[in-house]
């Protein structure tokens, strides 16, 4: 071939390149542009302007049916028609917490600072109650969740919703957080929760009665002392009340036996009574309240129709009572000790427990910590790691080792079926 004809092939062949590129660019630029590649990249793949699960191209997808909210983009992920922390999907997400004292509204609920509840009574700027610190801080005799203050704040106390969360749907119930888990007074009588003597733990539903509205409760002819503290209170188990191998799982209350008689301070003085928990059993009132009730004895002869003449203390002076005195079964009894939370808020009286009080000590002398026992003045001088507390001055163990301290079911491990009770993540059995 001479040099003329390959110029000319050269050329024919370029041409030839030329058009088959021209066509393939106007085949393609007739085509539908790409689709949504990645539904959760934060990106727009096709450059339609949608971006993942608000493009259609993704609206099918596994990622997207679970309408996911992502909670700091500024777009309506979920097509419902809120958007970022003002979605009910984002509460919760660290995104969308309130701070407190910037002056804007940070989680979308329609309130700022101290107006929103997540910061009254908790964030300590707001002034009033702070709820959940155990200190009455308005100085108005109303401590935490017993502060109308705290009525609605969210969390500890207010709208049903509670960091222990415990659900109970016993019945044709629906799911709801169970009476003695909700931080509320619900029977008024001035104690919440674990407080009252009404409550036998987190997943009791009923905090006016000793029922617990479990299905099986006080079924039987022994129905007022079957176990009142495992998840059923059904005949024939009550025997996981007690597990004498292996105390560190007994899920009996602190100061309680498998049969509900329990250490409690029945009249108000500081000091513990054992007595039944069942029946018509309150606190006792002030002399005179309410008849014999609350009044000096010496046998049941001297008190009202119904009421027991109970010891103080066990063996002090004795007075009328609604609670029967009882003797605890020893092998299946949590003892209630120092530096415990016990059942029906009762704690030992710093002159109990030994240890500086106020500065001195209990007996006015040196230290009177119990043998074993170091003195301490903060949480932080004690042995964290065996779960010890500073209390009245020593260093008590508030759970046994191995067992995780809680103040509220949420504090429990995941793993397995825990509850918070007495200030302990119990396994509990259903």
């Amino acid at each position: 071939m001479n040099g003329s004809a390959r110029i000319a092939l050269a050329l024919f062949t370029a041409a030839a390149l030329l058009y088959l590129l021209s066509w393939s660019y106007s085949c393609s630029s007739d085509q539908a542009p790409a689709s949504e590649q990645n539904c959760a990249n934060r990106f727009d793949d096709d450059g339609d302007g949608k971006i993942d699960c608000v493009d259609e191209d993704c609206r099918d997808t596994s990622t997207c049916q679970a309408n996911p909210e992502f909670c700091s983009d500024g777009l309506d992920n979920d097509g419902d028609g809120a958007v970022d922390c003002v979605d009910s999907d984002c509460a919760g997400n660290p995104n969308c917490s309130e701070d407190c004292a910037n002056g804007t509204d940070d989680n979308g609920d329609g309130r700022s600072d101290c107006d929103d509840p997540e910061c009254r009574g908790i964030d300590p700027r707001c002034g009033g109650e702070i709820c959940g610190d155990g200190v009455d801080n308005d100085n108005d005799g109303r401590t935490d969740c017993l502060d109308e203050d705290c009525a609605d704040v969210i969390p500890p106390c207010g709208g049903g919703v509670t960091p222990d969360g415990t659900i109970c749907a016993y019945g044709e119930d629906e799911p709801h957080v169970c009476e003695c888990a909700d931080g509320q007074d619900n029977d008024s009588d001035g104690r919440a929760d674990a407080d009252d003597i009404h409550c036998f733990g987190p997943f009791d539903d009923d905090e006016s009665s000793y029922a617990t509205r479990i299905p099986g409760d006080n079924m039987g002819a022994m129905g007022d002392k079957e176990c009142p503290f495992d998840g059923n209170s059904g005949i024939g188990n009550d025997g996981v009340c007690c597990n004498p191998e292996d105390p560190s799982q007994n899920v009996t209350p602190n100061g309680c036996d498998d049969r509900g008689c329990c250490e409690i301070d029945v009249n108000g003085n500081g000091t513990g009574e054992f007595v039944y928990v069942r029946e018509d059993c309150v606190f006792a009132p002030a002399c005179g309240e309410e008849g014999r009730h609350g009044c000096s004895c010496s046998s049941d002869a001297d008190c009202d129709s119904g009421q027991y003449c109970i010891a103080d203390d066990d063996d002090g002076e004795k007075f009328c009572s609604t609670c029967a005195p009882c003797q605890p079964n020893d092998a299946c009894l949590n003892p209630c000790e120092c530096g415990e939370q016990c059942f029906g808020g009762f704690e030992h009286p710093p002159e109990e427990c030994g240890g500086q009080v106020d500065g001195g000590t209990a007996d006015g002398g040196g230290s009177s910590c119990p043998v074993g026992v170091d003195e301490c003045t903060l949480d932080s001088d004690c042995d964290s790691t065996a779960n010890e507390r500073c209390t009245s001055g020593c260093c008590y163990q508030v759970c046994p080792e191995g067992v995780t301290p809680c103040e509220t079911s949420g504090d429990c491990p995941t793993d397995l079926l825990h509850y918070c009770i007495t200030g302990c993540c119990i396994e509990v059995p259903m």
